[in-house]
């Protein structure tokens, strides 16, 4: 279930009244087969985009402001406006700096996190037990601050520049959603591991695919504290449709 407990989590938010709630499933539902068909309706483009963001992220330095403007990308895919690699340029200009600061504040989480771990958990003696607890302890901030990136970049695309705020609204989503966060993220494993599976799709399609995802249910979290907000059509289409595309209407026929 999704427990709604605080209103005004994204910028500029004033509602009169709390989040809606709304079961997990239900958000999750929508956002995968919508971002299923975005990418299925934007194939070569994001094929184009993922081995642009490969390229980009060979220097590491660039990869941060590469995966905000996949995201940016991907926010014009999912506004269902007029998109192009240009997009991508974008993202990647504009929120360099922002994305390069949390960039580095990743790479000193993962790095102050297995410094704990490794400590904590070889600790011997009378300390072994409590050192146990506090390995794990550190364990479980590193899967909360993991999940905090399923909103991260997609609140950095929709005008988020404040690294303050980025973190502090990822994590205030993260706890208000757990749920669907602890759903998307699987989703978005699972949609890995397929292209792992293929061999050809992580190299070609899987970033791009993640990025899709993971704003379109930012999408769908943002209208339960945007009521008023109006949803984008339903997708009626069907697994039959990928095979006779010619008797589909489009999207959201």
């Amino acid at each position: 279930m999704v427990a709604g407990r605080t209103s005004g989590t994204e910028s500029g938010d004033s509602p009169s009244e709390g989040p809606r709630k709304i079961r997990a499933a239900d958000l999750l539902r929508p956002a995968f087969r919508r971002s299923i068909w975005s990418t299925y309706d934007h194939i070569g483009l994001l094929v184009i985009a993922n081995l642009l963001w490969l390229a980009l992220c060979i220097p590491v330095v660039t990869a941060p402001a590469a995966t905000a403007g996949l995201f940016r990308l991907a926010r014009q895919i999912s506004s269902r406006e007029e998109v192009s690699l240009r997009h991508f340029f974008e993202g990647f200009k504009e929120h360099f700096v922002a994305a390069l600061k949390l960039g580095i504040v990743d790479l000193a989480a993962v790095l102050v996190l297995w410094i704990n771990v490794d400590f904590y958990s070889h600790l011997r003696g009378g300390a072994t037990v409590p050192g146990m607890i506090l390995a794990a302890a550190m364990i479980w901030v590193a899967v909360f601050y993991w999940l905090m990136h399923v909103h991260l970049f997609a609140l950095l695309v929709n005008g988020d520049s404040s690294l303050r705020q980025l973190l502090r609204k990822s994590a205030l989503l993260t706890l208000d959603n757990l749920g669907f966060t602890f759903g998307i993220a699987f989703q978005s494993l699972a949609l890995s591991a397929l292209c792992l599976v293929t061999g050809a799709g992580l190299v070609l399609i899987n970033a791009s695919a993640v990025a899709v995802l993971l704003v379109s249910g930012h999408d769908e979290v943002r209208r339960r504290y945007h009521s008023w907000e109006p949803a984008p059509p339903d997708e009626t289409r069907t697994l039959r449709d990928l095979w006779r595309p010619w008797e589909s209407g489009g999207p959201g026929k």
